[in-house]
């Protein structure tokens, strides 16, 4: 019976992993310490969506979905999760503190599966040069096009359609391949649901009246089927946001899409308060320097009707440069959407800095006139480029200091390294990867006149330091 386990959320004592089973029947899992001892108890129930038009296309396509978790691991230790006779795949949990060598993470977003880049991305997630072994992927956005590309199948439903989409990336196309390889952490942003979701949008008829009920819960539901079941408990009631630490590093995953208000609304949100709450205490009572991962990058112009971004909804958007700038710790921001990749320092404060690492896309979408002909067959290409002062209104701080490196290559991933620094910082070196060459990427200058780092490197690679503020 083939079986699929995509390996989520570690920690420093459990594990947790979707699989995706062939036929009804519960799969024989087993987990395996690899450093010896008895093996840790593994709790398996079955998963569903729990709204019938979407759990019956996962029947129809004659597969079962199921969550394992195990707890009471040791911290630093291996473990193999088994199916039966299957290849195992292999877990490790976090270390109880950061290693002098540090651990690593790979960062991406935006993964259109139709280009077949799975093999390169594979080999070079396996490979790490310099980076490697590497602890966990985090996928911050557009982890999954249901909106771009020809439709599955006949899909006669917006669930039809988004199951079969997601069944494409996680269980027939190369890329569960990837999905399998190492533990992950999700964000997702507009592409899990519609270009600029909620927003209608004119080409595209899944956002309009007749259609929109429908595929908005197809997207919801399959989001929480096959994405946030594999991210630790959510951080606020009712919502999708999340927290996990690295110690001494906390990380805060803040969803600012999947209950974003429409813009015409009297009051638009792009999150509820509830989680923005839940993100002001993480950044508020951080022990050490904190990473905060976005669906979208905070260092971006506004939008407009065709692609709103943060710096649009004001009072939220102050609100978490307010929570940033005032952390007891310097925070590195994560995210991916804007189809470029680049590391920005910044400085909120005196002596207090943001840095903010993008990384997009591990595989490009097609251009607009490949999607208009229907033939999807071109990939296209980003532009790199950001905002020179302030998004949120007419001057900082926070302010841009330094444009440190970036690239437009439209297949690319980052490795992050995170290492004890002295007086409780935390040093962090970090690159984008070609994945095209499996190597580091030549660095670009942006298309805008920014304070550029001294000196400029020649590839995309850097080490800097986030400290405890004064």
């Amino acid at each position: 019976m083939p079986v699929r386990i995509i390996p989520g959320a570690v920690s420093t004592d459990r594990l947790r992993a979707l699989v995706i089973a062939s036929g009804e029947a519960q799969p024989a899992l087993t987990i395996e310490a690899l450093q010896g001892g008895p093996a840790p108890a593994l709790k398996i129930r079955a998963h569903a969506a729990g709204d019938s038009r979407i759990d019956q296309h996962i029947r129809k396509a004659g597969l079962s979905l199921w969550v394992c978790e195990a707890e009471g691991l040791r911290p630093g230790a291996d473990y193999h999760l088994r199916a039966g006779s299957e290849r195992p795949v292999h877990v490790k949990t976090f270390p109880a503190q950061l290693p002098k060598a540090g651990i690593s993470l790979a960062l991406a977003s935006c993964y259109y599966e139709a280009f077949g880049r799975h093999k390169d991305y594979l080999q070079t997630l396996q490979s790490a040069p310099s980076y490697g072994p590497l602890a966990a992927k985090l996928l911050v956005g557009d982890n999954i096009y249901v909106d771009v590309g020809a439709a599955p199948g006949q899909a006669r439903s917006g669930a039809e359609e988004t199951v079969g989409r997601y069944l494409q990336y996680y269980w027939r196309s190369g890329y569960a391949d990837v999905l399998s390889y190492l533990p992950t952490f999700c964000l997702w942003d507009d592409h899990e649901l519609w270009n600029n979701y909620p927003e209608w949008q004119i080409h595209l008829a899944r956002s309009m009246a007749n259609a929109r009920a429908d595929y908005t819960a197809a997207a919801l539901g399959s989001l929480k089927l096959f994405q946030s079941v594999l991210n630790p408990p959510p951080a606020a009631r009712s919502g999708l946001s999340y927290r996990f630490d690295i110690p001494p590093v906390s990380c805060f995953a803040l969803d600012l899409r999947a209950g974003r208000t429409v813009m015409k609304t009297a009051s638009p949100r792009m999150t509820s308060e509830a989680k923005l709450v839940a993100f002001e205490r993480w950044a508020a009572d951080l022990q050490a320097p904190g990473i905060a991962m976005f669906g979208q990058p905070l260092w971006i112009a506004r939008g407009n009707w065709m692609d709103f971004q943060p710096p649009d909804f004001s009072e939220e958007y102050t609100r978490i440069w307010r929570a940033l700038t005032n952390a007891p710790y310097d925070v590195l921001v994560l995210s991916g959407d804007v189809h470029h990749s680049r590391l920005l320092e910044l400085d909120t404060a005196k002596d207090r800095k943001v840095w903010e690492l993008v990384s997009s896309p591990a595989c490009m979408i097609p251009t607009m006139e490949s999607i208009g002909a229907q033939a999807f067959d071109v990939q296209d290409k980003g532009i790199l480029t950001f905002p020179l002062a302030y998004p949120g209104g007419p001057s900082g701080p926070p302010n841009l200091r330094a444009y440190h490196f970036g690239t437009e290559i439209s297949n690319t991933v980052a490795f992050l390294k995170l290492a004890p620094a002295d007086a409780g910082g935390i040093a962090v070196t970090t690159c984008f990867m070609d994945l095209t060459t499996k190597t580091i990427a030549r660095n670009q200058r942006p298309r805008v006149a920014a304070p550029l780092a001294a000196p400029q490197p020649e590839w995309c690679q850097t080490t800097f330091v986030l400290k405890k503020r004064a």
